[in-house]
């Protein structure tokens, strides 16, 4: 049921004096997406308070609710939607791209409320789960860093229940509004590994992939009727072997793309402002370096969203090691700051890798909640020298292989028997 008033929209609202009201009520604001409040019950003069303050107010609870106060949200001038919503192995998926969407749909600062704000605080996390690609790890994530202390353990279990993993989704739409940009995940490496396409032209490229994998990508890539036109390495890997010259050998019109300070072998060196066309679409190549001298951001706009994919430059809530392939903690802080958080904040982060089933971010979230990115440069170098992680297993093999096999080398020969 939904109804909507007449009265006139506010326009500035003012959010900060309700401070107080958070420590005596169950009411939060979370910092993302910053024009969403989630509540519990509350007494009538403060719905009335609240109502003052939003435009949207979205029950979650059955309209008969004792604890309903309908007036005052309507006499305020807010959109008002009800939908009883109970989170339950029984509700039907298209229930919660229901909620999803009208959450979607409600102007402005919007209150979601239900009796306890675990409710109200688990459909701020769906809305966000499904508007932005998350996985279950995500959820987790979210949740603590938002500060949203009133959902219950069960609840998030619920929503992750929802959502695909890592590895479950491959081939899928990364973000299901986007058909351009596709996910795939190596459980042996933790490699994420992109497929950008052209709708019209179906052009592809194919960023990080894995040698192991290769069948499947291309299998994918056949399956979707794509066009390779080239396949990119963000840098030099050391954790694993990229697929670019044995994709190379099966389809010699595809040609491989690294950068030319990384000093390995490819088609095409790019550089710092370079572009890379692929039928309608394009890529922005912007030096990133400090996990490795030769580490590149490919940047997509699209007419949707834009996306940043940044190798091992910036993972999700962390980054690239430092020490080891001409890493340098300075540069690699610079590079984040000055090439990557300059984005617009709604820019999808898309990582090289991730051990902890989150497959992306946005730049709001990493320039807000990424803990080694937000020390300043010497606190973070410091930090960066005393990571003493052990090497990756692969990397006698994958760094003298990712230095050739853009072009003719056949990495099959330098793998341990």
């Amino acid at each position: 049921m939904g109804c909507t008033t007449g009265a006139p929209v506010k326009h500035e609202v003012k959010l900060e004096a309700l401070a107080d009201l958070q420590s005596q009520f169950p009411l939060r604001r979370p910092r993302l997406p910053g024009d969403i409040l989630v509540s519990g019950n509350l007494p009538s003069d403060v719905v009335g308070q609240l109502a003052s303050h939003c435009r949207g107010w979205l029950y979650l609870n059955e309209s008969s609710d004792e604890h309903f106060y309908s007036t005052p949200i309507r006499s305020a001038g807010c959109e008002l939607e009800v939908i009883p919503f109970k989170p339950s192995k029984d509700l039907p998926a298209h229930a919660l791209d229901e909620l999803v969407d009208c959450i979607a749909r409600l102007p402005r600062p919007l209150m979601i409320q239900c009796t306890s704000a675990n409710r109200a605080g688990t459909a701020l996390l769906a809305f966000m789960a499904k508007r932005n690609g998350h996985t279950p790890g995500c959820v987790d994530l979210l949740a603590e860093d938002l500060k949203l202390d009133t959902v219950k353990p069960e609840a998030k279990a619920w929503l992750q229940s929802y959502l695909p993993s890592l590895g479950n989704k491959d081939g899928e739409l990364l973000i299901e509004r986007c058909p351009e940009v596709r996910q795939f995940f190596d459980p042996v490496s933790s490699t994420l590994t992109y497929l950008l396409a052209c709708p019209t032209t179906k052009q592809a490229v194919l960023i990080d992939p894995v040698l192991q994998l290769k069948d499947r990508d291309l299998k994918f890539i056949n399956d979707l009727g794509l066009h390779l036109k080239y396949v990119l390495n963000t840098h030099c890997h050391a954790d694993h072997i990229t697929s670019g010259g044995m994709i190379r050998k099966d389809l010699p019109h595809v040609q491989t793309i690294i950068s030319k300070s990384s000093g390995a072998e490819a088609d095409i060196h790019i550089q710092h402002g370079d572009k890379v066309d692929f039928g309608d679409l394009s890529l922005e190549v912007r030096a990133s370096p400090g996990h490795t001298d030769g580490c590149v951001t490919y940047v997509l706009r699209t007419q949707i969203a834009t996306f940043a994919f940044t190798g091992d430059t910036l993972l999700i809530r962390g980054c690239g090691r430092t020490d080891f392939q001409q890493g340098n903690s300075y540069t690699l802080h610079d590079s984040v700051h000055q090439q990557i958080f300059t984005l617009p904040d709604a820019t999808f982060v898309c990582p090289g890798h991730d051990y902890k089933n989150r497959g992306v971010s946005t730049v709001q979230e990493e320039k807000m909640f990424n803990p080694r990115l937000m020390k300043q440069p010497e606190e973070f170098a410091k930090f960066m020298e005393n990571l003493g992680l052990p090497n990756p297993k692969q990397i006698d093999v994958a760094v003298p292989a990712n230095m050739a096999c853009g072009v003719q080398f056949d990495p099959s020969e330098n793998l341990p028997i």
